[in-house]
């Protein structure tokens, strides 16, 4: 029994650790090459001048993949049309799988925009082959475009979007450039409420650190499915979308990268969209996450560890593909725990938990720095935002371990959509929606094992502390009121458009 849990503590301990590690490198790289991180990925458009006249700005396709999205198809449609780019050299693709009333109120907007002069098409497939990639690929067959920009339904670009990427910047001069991938914001979340603010900061970590900080030192830039631009070039020449996994976008950014194409990260270029409203619409997202990463890293990690210096830090990549792994870790940690505790020897105990201690520090410090990159004065305030970060991470181990496993022994899958209602809408848009909507999260089967999971924690507490080790119980103590706080949130009436009418006009927002 010593040895097994020996054994299997250590292991988890030491890859556990071996992520930690890679996200301190990270974090050190960022602090010693802040400016230089900053001039690169947060560099201003230049003037327009004389540098592109408008009647050679390169064509483009906007592609707005849609299904069942009766709350957004009309607002991303119109920021779509209203985009400050030559008329006739844009056109628009709404990529419809619909099965309810969206396709009637894409084919309204449509219609109106058309006799508007607008180049806009209306795809309905009365099936969902490949999903969202499928709908891509297919839009694609229907475009000459030199340039696709692609757009989820809940985001809401500025209409100088094209313009600062294409015509005001340098962004794609190098023809080695497979994509520009601007930055995903959320306007006031901290406003919205308690979940948003601690979503908003989970997310930011990514686009405020992680990613300006791979683009620097020259990672695989990856595009995040939503609010970028795309050489058609490139997309063809990697072999196109691919519905294997239910992260395409990951997909094609390293297929891109295998074949000589980099992707660029322009973090002053904001692209706002939603927050999911929900804890159970978060966890459908994040599981799905999981489950494509665990797909791409299964499809993926064999060709870049043998891609010579098409990628340059082939280890780094690894663990990149490999990200989501690090919750069955949390996972295995939790259940040995006790165990560990009173097995494990002590002195390789202590030496266990240094290891284990770089990833609490190394999350951490990651989301000071990130409330700092966000201009926020760090006190009470934001160490109550950290600690709710670090609470929701270690509360989806459980989710995201189920989308690991299902990742690493199935491919593709069906693309399950996030329920999200609107924040940004005004009020009279959202009254429009009605007094409710179909669009909600069921309870997943994951809630009754977080339950257990809970139960095992508390449980765990109350035993070590009757062996005499209430220190080490405390671990059991956080774990415990992590699972509880993700429960508490699941059980929370999900948001209508009634309910988000009356926050509104309550917030005066």
């Amino acid at each position: 029994m010593s040895l097994l849990v020996t054994i299997s503590y250590g292991l988890a301990a030491l890859l556990g650790a071996a992520f930690a590690a890679v996200e301190l490198r990270m974090l050190l790289r960022f602090i010693r090459n802040k400016e230089a991180i900053r001039g690169q990925a947060y560099r201003e458009s230049k003037a327009v001048g004389d540098r592109l006249k408008e009647a050679s700005a390169p064509t483009v396709t906007i592609q707005l993949p849609l299904f069942n999205e009766r709350n957004s198809a009309d607002r991303i449609i119109r920021a779509a049309a209203a985009q400050n780019y030559p008329r006739d050299r844009f056109g628009i693709q709404v990529l419809d799988d619909s099965t309810d009333e969206t396709t009637a109120i894409v084919a309204r907007v449509v219609v109106e925009l058309q006799r508007e002069g607008v180049r806009i098409s209306h795809v309905h497939r009365a099936h969902r082959s490949g999903y969202k990639a499928g709908a891509l690929a297919e839009g694609l067959e229907r475009s000459d475009a030199d340039f696709v920009a692609v757009f989820d339904a809940d985001f809401a670009p500025e209409a100088d979007f094209l313009r600062r990427l294409l015509v005001e910047s340098d962004a794609f001069d190098d023809p080695g450039v497979a994509f520009v991938q601007g930055r995903w914001a959320w306007g006031s979340a901290d406003d919205e409420s308690w979940l948003a603010s601690i979503l908003a900061l989970l997310l930011d970590r990514h686009f405020q650190i992680q990613k300006p900080v791979r683009a620097f030192i020259g990672n695989v830039t990856t595009f995040n499915g939503s609010g970028g631009i795309w050489r058609r070039a490139a997309i063809d020449d990697a072999g196109g979308w691919a519905s294997d996994t239910l992260t395409e976008d990951l997909d094609l950014s390293y297929r891109c990268a295998l074949a000589g194409w980099h992707g660029r990260y322009r973090h002053d270029v904001p692209v706002f969209n939603e927050l999911p409203g929900h804890m159970r619409a978060f966890k459908l997202q994040q599981r799905r996450w999981s489950k494509g990463n665990a797909q791409c890293f299964r499809k993926l990690t064999r060709r870049v560890l043998g891609a010579g210096k098409l990628v340059e830090d082939k280890w780094d990549e690894a663990f990149m593909l490999a990200g989501y792994a690090i919750h069955p870790l949390l996972l295995a940690s939790l259940l040995l725990w006790p165990w560990a505790v009173l097995y494990v020897d002590r002195t390789l105990f202590w030496i266990l938990q240094g290891f284990m201690s770089l990833g609490i520090i190394a999350a951490f410090v990651s989301f000071l720095m990130t409330l700092k990159e966000r201009d926020q004065a760090l006190g009470v305030a934001s160490l109550t935002k950290v600690a709710g970060s670090l609470m929701v991470g270690m509360g989806l181990m459980v989710n995201n371990t189920v989308g690991q496993i299902q990742g690493f022994v199935t491919s593709g899958g069906e693309f399950v959509r996030t329920p999200k209602l609107p924040s940004r809408h005004t009020d009279e848009e959202i009254a429009a929606l009605g007094a409710d909507t179909p669009y909600t999260s069921p309870l997943h089967w994951t809630f009754f094992a977080e339950l257990g999971v809970m139960a095992y924690c508390f449980a765990g507490a109350v035993f070590l502390v009757r062996e005499g080790e209430g220190l080490w119980a405390l671990a059991m103590v956080f774990w415990g009121l992590s699972f509880a706080l993700m429960l508490q949130q699941q059980l929370v009436r999900e948001p209508t458009a009634a309910t988000a009418l009356t926050s509104t006009e309550v917030s005066g927002a």
